[in-house]
């Protein structure tokens, strides 16, 4: 028996995979749905995902880059808790909230802190994934945008209709049965797919990514006792038995398509109480990506697909995966059939193998076949076969000799094949052809070379060679190329391109080269970068060396001249540090060091709202927007309450981020503190004194000076966790308005006042008191102040 949740998350995902929007390219629709969220929420991140069962899929995103990747696991995801519910999640601070404040993504980076999550729901009402907004400091969300996010979520449920009824439409094709190749596996080596029933309807509706994997097209709904006869015939008494009782318990089969091909399938079925209407009963399956044979015993009464296919070269070619193949003298094809067959089909109609392979590529496959024929050595030689509508797939040839009793004039050569039927793993030809290495080269000066990981095949530029000296050395292998690099680089560059591969993140190495002793010393600059398959692998590596002793000579040089500006630098400043575009950490200096972090260690990316907690964020964003836009932004004044120092920080554009400058003032701001305590008394009395500068002359850098002790005692708040802030949420909201429209008018008008009102404290009490408010004038500055005086009244 299933639980209601069970089969609420089985329809869910039914309705997901409907739309077969996962792992698609991006979209413009998307795309601009996310600039405008970043743009108008001003925000660290945005993103449109879906929820799968174990994974939560990006479809378009601006920020939340640290993770590299395209999806999550859903278990750590903010966003599956957003899709329990209708209502948008709103979460001011993650790290105080039960649900997420474990997850790694806020108690490491991306370091999320603010989040506002809105569910995208289908027509039907399936939650299928979010509009979310992500900022790496703690935000109160307004109502205001809370109600724009919805509205957004909206319009991505608008474009999400109309694509999928745009992609309705547009898969009419000429026959119900598509070609053999569709059957080939491509795309993730594990999706999913579904299918529908209602009661004990003769039909079921079929996701698209389903109707793909039958080979049909336009056939959205078909017959279901022709859907269960595909099941083989050992397996069928079990899947029909597992589908009747509908408990999502996991069972695997294997199906036979149409033509002839196998798939292995894994399904959960849920099937829906009747309460209201008629069941509905629900497929979940996993496409397995492994080769599978039926048994012998199921194939009796059916004929095999690849018998019929032997009967042309070509037709073989194209559909096989694995395939064997006897060649004459001549190289005409003589047999063919799987590796695995035991006996090969013959050919009536002898054609050569050339016919079959591309132009550029018959030179390699004839020197490796006269190479057999002369050394009776194994040979291995990749080549493309020309499939039907000119398509090229590559393939691994083994050419050798057959075995010793069977060798004839007319049994000469086996070759045995492994195509990439994957579109994934086939490496487009522009990539492969040596003009494109050398036109790289030609244009950056650069000595490239490219290396495919299925084939195993490497392509090396001669500007490569002339560069690191190699043309007497053989390089082609990637074992060869490691070694070389290797001996130059003195690192152990195995491991750094498998990184590059498997991690697929580009890598680059400065190193200095001794060659030889007329060159002398050069320094070189190897860059490595993976290319994606668009399924998050690698396909391939592509490899450069740039000769940069030049640009090095110069580098040391302006180096050197640098130190007296380093000098005359320091003397300006009391330290620097450098922040990224998302407002974290990259470097800070020694000077800088203890004026920020005081005695705690450095993090490198840590955000500033992490190190600094008490820092305005906000204001940071837009001296960030303002260098961006003018180049300049005004100097920034801050309290630093872990190292009880008034710093000045002053910015800096540079790329992707800010320099920014700090001047240590503390001393400055005490002899203004100076000027309105006498002596400790003041510290003593019980009414608090607040001092901040002029409202009027400046609205936006309205600060607090100085308060004192008394502060604490009535507000029960840290007196740092005011200073050098906006005084006016202690004013704001704490008076009543007709009081509070007084002393803010007086403020800035610079006039006196006293009143009697009432101060309401945190815990939600009010406290009588009276208010004193006093403009004032430094005489050795000439700089306005303001001074504010809370006194309680007495009992």
């Amino acid at each position: 028996m299933t639980k209601p949740n069970e089969v609420a998350e089985a329809l869910r995902l039914a309705e997901l995979y409907q739309l077969a929007i996962l792992d698609t390219q991006p979209e413009e629709g998307f795309e601009a749905v996310v600039d405008l969220g970043v743009s108008a929420f001003n925000c660290s991140s945005c993103i449109v995902s879906f929820v799968d069962s174990d994974r939560q899929w990006f479809k378009a995103r601006r920020g939340f880059n640290s993770l590299n990747a395209d999806e999550t696991p859903r278990d750590i995801s903010i966003c599956t808790h957003t899709i329990k519910k209708d209502e948008p999640m709103v979460i001011p601070d993650c790290t105080e909230d039960e649900r997420v404040r474990d997850s790694p993504l806020v108690s490491g980076s991306p370091w999320i802190r603010a989040y506002l999550g809105v569910p995208i729901k289908t027509p039907t009402g399936a939650r299928v994934g979010t509009f979310c907004l992500i900022d790496t400091s703690p935000r109160n969300w307004s109502s205001a945008e809370i109600k724009m996010a919805s509205s957004m979520a909206a319009l991505v449920e608008v474009s999400l209709a109309n694509r999928h009824q745009n992609a309705l439409e547009n898969r009419s094709r000429e026959s119900i049965f598509q070609d053999s190749h569709r059957s080939d596996f491509s795309g993730r080596e594990s999706s999913y797919a579904s299918w529908r029933r209602v009661g004990d309807d003769n039909f079921i509706a079929l996701s698209p990514n389903l109707e793909d994997w039958l080979c049909l097209s336009n056939s959205p709904r078909i017959n279901w006792a022709w859907f269960n006869n595909l099941v083989v015939r050992e397996h069928r008494h079990d899947v029909e038995l597992a589908r009747q009782t509908g408990d999502g318990q996991t069972f695997q089969y294997q199906i036979q398509l149409p033509n002839g091909r196998l798939l292995t399938l894994k399904e959960r079925t849920y099937t829906s109480p009747e309460e209201e209407g008629e069941a509905l009963t629900v497929g979940l399956i996993q496409k397995i990506a492994i080769s599978a044979q039926l048994p012998p015993a199921a194939l009796h009464g059916r004929p095999d697909p690849l018998d019929m296919l032997k009967s042309t070269a070509m037709s073989f070619l194209a559909e096989s995966t694995r395939g064997k193949l006897v060649l004459d003298l001549n190289y005409q094809l003589v047999q063919l059939g799987q590796v695995d067959d035991a006996e090969l089909h013959r050919l009536k109609n002898n054609q050569s193998i050339l016919d079959f392979i591309y132009e550029e590529d018959r030179d390699d496959l004839v020197r490796g076949m006269e190479t057999v024929l002369g050394t009776r050595l194994k040979q291995r030689v990749f080549a493309r076969i020309r499939l039907p509508g000119d398509k090229p797939a590559w393939a691994r040839f083994v050419i050798e000799r057959p075995a010793p009793g069977v060798e004839t004039s007319r049994k000469a050569l086996v070759l045995t094949y492994t195509k990439m039927v994957n579109e994934s793993t086939m490496v487009d030809r522009n990539l492969l052809d040596q003009t494109l290495l050398n036109m790289t080269e030609k244009l950056g000066g650069l000595g490239t070379w490219f290396y495919h990981v299925d084939s195993g095949l490497l392509k090396v530029s001669e500007q490569f060679k002339l560069i690191c000296k190699a043309h007497d050395q053989p390089l082609g292998s990637i074992f060869e190329l490691t070694e070389l690099l290797g001996k130059l680089t003195g690192k152990n560059m195995a491991s750094t391109l498998i990184e590059c591969i498997n991690n697929r993140h580009p890598a680059k190495i400065e190193c200095e080269v001794n060659l030889d002793r007329l060159t002398g010393h050069r320094w070189f600059r190897f860059s490595f970068q993976p290319i994606s398959n668009g399924l998050g692998g690698s396909s391939g590596l592509y490899g450069s060396v740039e000769d940069i002793t030049h640009t090095k000579h110069l580098a040391q040089e302006l180096s050197r001249k640098s130190k007296s500006l380093n000098q005359v630098l320091n003397t300006l400043t009391d330290g620097t540090f450098e922040l990224n575009e998302a407002l974290q950490l990259e470097s800070i200096d020694a000077l800088a060091r203890p004026l920020i972090l005081g005695k705690e260690a450095f993090v490198h990316q840590a955000a500033i709202a992490d190190v600094l907690p008490t820092l305005d964020t906000q204001e940071l964003r837009q001296r960030q927007a303002a260098l961006k836009r003018e180049g300049h932004a005004k100097d920034f004044e801050f309290f630093n309450a872990r190292t009880e120092r008034w710093l000045r920080f002053k910015f800096l554009p540079r790329d992707e981020g800010m320099t920014v400058l700090l001047r240590d003032i503390t001393s400055r701001k005490s002899m203004y503190r100076d000027l309105f305590m006498v002596g400790s008394a003041i510290e003593q009395i019980n009414e608090v004194i607040l001092v901040a500068n002029d409202l009027g002359s400046n609205p936006t850098s309205f600060q607090c000076i100085y308060l004192n002790s008394a502060f604490e005692n009535v507000t029960g708040q840290a007196v740092s966790k005011w200073l050098g802030r906006n005084p006016y949420p202690l004013i704001a909201d704490r008076l009543p308005l007709r009081d509070f429209r007084k002393v803010l008018v007086h403020l800035l008008k610079r006039e006196k006042l006293t009143i009697k009102t009432r101060y309401e404290t945190d815990s939600g009490t009010y406290t009588p008191c009276e208010i004193l408010v006093s403009p004032f004038v430094d005489k050795e500055s000439g700089t306005p102040w303001s001074l504010i005086v809370f006194r309680p009244a007495s009992t």
